[in-house]
Formats: structure tokens, C-alpha cells, sequence
């Protein structure tokens, strides 16, 4: 009887050893990875110092298992758990940070980069939406006072529970009515956008498009794909109905953070993918399908067009001056998720996407472009996505069935991981950012954004 108890708790340890085993082997990489790509974005972008980033993004388990150290003067970010699965994250200047996942670090920083210089005048002295002068006399209305009344207060109870907003910007008919920023955030601060990147992909194929460089019904996107997978063309990919066969989740290892976090080349792993349904049919929200289409950009554009694109094509266009659009070690934009701005700047985007393309007289996306993402795909059963961006339009039978409850169904929206927004509805002529770091999802900006409805006069 002893030798078969020693034998089952032998049997049982050896069993755990092998799953410790096993859950370092794949998780360790993810989490040195993560953290060091984390940790060097807020760092050298974001302007923040480590015990920030510790205590907020990269507080929870698994990740805060993971050591992290920051080397200014080189500029990189070394990860590691126990000493093992070290990674490392490089900044270079105008570019953010890029996970080297293997390639040679100075193979990477000495890949060709064409700046596009900011413009040489001060947002300071210009006026809103250009730069970033303020009209006090409709910040002092009282509607709006009311409107930072409740921005102030998330700010504050924010910090007692277990999400954390860092900025919230309100405009109404175009004007920015009130703004709020906490947690080691300030106006300045560049933040990330998660899965916003999507949108602003989006609305560069929409220039592309305008100019007649892609057509939506092109196919043959890319040279491997001599398969079935030709068949597949733009509006599938903007649309999520491509129908690659793709997980989209973040919880360990998996197809996205494979891609996003382990690997040099993100468009190059879900290109790989086969097909699994028909395209055109099935909606499918990817991570994978956006970093494809930034590498479609890329091909189509070539090197130099591509890089300068988001900045002579848009960013400075609306004054979105101090945006920033990171790579992955193979030099494609990961518009899936590394974006880097601050709140205002997301803002402008909202704005240029409420004004129907248009800033301030010029006609930066075509009304027709802006009419298609914001137009719901027949694959999406609620109505509830377009080309890259979130709808809130409603089942087509009955509206009432959209995502947020509580706004009107022209509400459309850019969201991102643990809790970003550019929420813009139309009929309210608004726009609310709202940027934080909310895992558990506890920020509610259905509630926030009927609240502020109510205020408006």
C-alpha cells in the first residue's frame, strides 16, 4: 500500500513538474517579450519611468513575473523571467519600439528610414483643432463644466478600483469642451493605442483608394498566395471576411500574440494562415488580417512611399503631429496595435472621421471612402463592424440588438485592448477618447458617453 502511495504522489509530481515545464517553455518568451515591448514604448515614447509602467501595465500576473531592465543610453529594454527567455525591445528615434524576436539588433537599426520632419511651427500658438490653443469661453459653459465635473470624478474613482483611466477628451461640434489626465499621464503623454491602429490602417488604404493606386474589388493580394486565398480581395480584408483561418486571442500563446510578440515578421504569420471559409461570408474580427494589409501597403507602395504615407497622408494633414507608428523587426507598420499618441491626437482623428473626411475646408478622405467604413459588412450579424472600424448600427431587423445599448445606432467607434477609445457619434456631433488600462473591462463607455449626452446643450 505505501510503494502505490509513493508511487501516485511520485506520478503526481512528476505530472506537475512536466506541465511547470511546459508552462515556462511556451509562456516565459511571451511574457520577457510582452514586457520588454511594453515597458520600452511608455518608456522612451510615453515619457514615463519604470516604477509607472510596473505598477500599472505590466502589474498583473503573469507578466509582473517578468524582469525588465531599461538601458537608456543604448535605448532598448532587456526582458526576462528568472533569468531565462531573455528579449529585448529597441527605440529608435521617429519610429518607437520594435521587438528584435531574433534578428540582429544592429541589422535592425540600420534599416533605411525616410523621416518626414514634424511641421516647424508650435501647436501652442494655433487654435484648436489645428494646434492646441483652447476657447475659453466655451470651456467655461456651463454644460461643459458639468461634462469635466464627470471626467474629473472617473479620474478619481478610477484610481480605487482595479482599472485605471489615464486621459478622456470631449469635443462637440468640433470644438474640445473638456479633458481630463491621471495615472502619470499628461497632455503630452503618448499612449498605445491596441486595436485603434486598425482604424488609422484603414483610412490610409482610403487614401489609397481615393487616388486610384487600390481598388476594392482587387485580389491577388499577395504572392504566395497563388491558392484559393487569391480569391480574396481588399474589401474582404478591411471588412474581417477574408476568411483565414485565425485565433484571435490574448489570454497565452496563440496565433495573435505569436504574431504581435515571438515573431519578426507579423504580416508574414497570418499570411501563412489557410483559408477556412468562403470570403465574403464569415466575420471574423483579426489582428492578423490588418497586419496583412499594412504588409499589402507596403508591397503596393514601395519602401519610401510606404513610411512616409501615414505622416504627409494624414498625421500632420490634421495635426496629429506627435503620432507615431511603431514596426515590427521585418519594417512593417503593426497597425494591429503599436500606435503611440495622445489624446488629442486621437482626438483629431474622431474628428476628421465626424467631419466626413473633411479639415477645416480640405477634403483630407472622401465622403464615399468614409461612407464605406463606417457601413456595416451583411457578415456581421449586429451590424457591428465595417472596414476596420467598430458600428453600432443594429441587427438589420432589429436595431435595437447594436454593442453599446445606450447611444444612437450611428454611433461608430475605433477600440483597443484594456479599454481605448475614439467614439464618435454623429447625430450628437461628439467625439470622445477615452485611454486607460482597463484588463477586467470595468470602464464603461456606454455609460460614460449617455451620461455625457445628457449635458449636451
Amino acid at each position: 500500500m505505501k510503494k502505490k502511495i509513493l508511487y501516485s504522489i511520485l506520478l503526481i509530481l512528476l505530472a506537475g513538474l512536466a506541465y511547470g515545464i511546459n508552462y515556462a517553455w511556451k509562456s516565459f518568451p511571451l511574457i520577457s517579450s510582452y514586457g520588454s515591448k511594453i515597458m520600452c514604448s511608455c518608456i522612451f515614447l510615453g515619457e514615463r519611468d519604470e516604477n509607472s509602467v510596473m505598477s500599472q501595465e505590466l502589474r498583473a500576473f503573469p507578466i509582473n513575473l517578468g524582469d525588465f531592465e531599461v538601458d537608456r543610453e543604448g535605448k532598448k529594454v532587456t526582458g526576462s523571467v528568472f533569468g531565462l527567455a531573455e528579449r529585448v525591445a529597441i527605440y529608435r528615434d521617429g519610429q518607437g519600439c520594435t521587438l528584435l524576436s531574433g534578428m540582429d539588433e544592429e541589422e535592425v537599426r540600420n534599416q533605411v528610414y525616410y523621416e518626414v520632419p514634424k511641421p516647424n511651427w508650435s501647436q501652442d500658438t494655433v487654435s484648436w483643432p489645428n494646434g492646441d490653443r483652447l476657447n475659453d469661453s466655451i470651456l467655461n459653459l456651463p454644460q461643459y463644466q458639468k461634462i469635466q465635473d464627470l471626467i474629473d470624478i472617473e479620474l478619481e474613482d478610477s484610481v480605487k478600483k482595479t482599472h485605471l483611466t489615464h486621459m478622456i477628451v470631449v469635443l462637440h461640434k468640433g470644438e474640445l469642451v473638456a479633458e481630463g489626465y491621471g495615472n502619470d499621464h499628461t497632455i503630452n503623454t503618448k499612449h498605445t493605442s491596441w486595436s485603434m491602429g486598425k482604424s488609422i490602417i484603414s483610412n490610409l488604404v482610403g487614401l489609397q483608394v481615393d487616388r486610384d493606386v487600390f481598388n476594392l474589388d482587387q485580389n491577388g493580394l499577395l504572392p504566395d498566395w497563388t491558392d484559393e486565398r487569391k480569391t480574396i480581395n481588399l474589401k474582404n480584408m478591411l471588412q474581417a471576411t477574408n476568411g483565414l483561418d485565425w485565433v484571435e486571442d490574448y489570454g497565452g500563446v496563440s496565433d495573435a500574440t505569436n504574431m504581435l510578440f515571438l515573431k519578426p515578421d507579423a504580416a508574414a504569420i497570418a499570411a501563412a494562415k489557410p483559408l477556412k471559409y468562403e470570403p465574403g461570408t464569415y466575420f471574423y474580427y483579426s489582428s492578423g488580417t490588418t497586419n496583412i494589409i499594412s504588409k499589402i501597403l507596403r508591397n503596393q507602395l514601395g519602401e519610401e512611399n510606404y513610411q512616409r504615407l501615414p505622416y504627409e497622408g494624414l498625421f500632420y494633414k490634421i495635426g496629429m503631429h506627435n503620432t507615431v507608428m511603431e514596426k515590427d523587426a521585418s519594417g512593417t507598420f503593426v497597425g494591429s496595435s503599436f500606435v503611440f499618441a495622445p489624446g488629442r491626437d486621437f482626438a483629431r482623428l474622431g474628428l476628421l472621421m465626424l467631419e466626413k473626411g473633411n479639415w477645416l475646408g480640405e477634403q483630407i478622405l472622401s465622403e464615399e471612402w468614409v461612407e464605406f467604413a463606417t457601413t456595416p459588412t451583411t457578415a456581421a450579424p449586429m451590424g457591428e463592424y465595417g472596414a476596420q472600424w467598430w458600428l453600432n448600427a443594429g441587427n438589420s431587423n432589429h436595431p435595437e440588438e447594436k454593442l453599446l445599448s445606450k447611444l444612437p445606432n450611428d454611433a461608430f467607434y475605433a477600440g483597443g485592448f484594456e479599454g481605448q477609445w475614439i467614439l464618435v457619434i454623429p447625430s450628437k456631433d461628439l467625439v470622445i477618447v477615452r485611454l486607460g488600462f482597463t484588463p477586467k473591462g470595468e470602464f464603461s463607455i456606454n455609460d460614460f458617453a449617455s451620461n455625457v449626452i445628457e449635458l449636451l446643450p
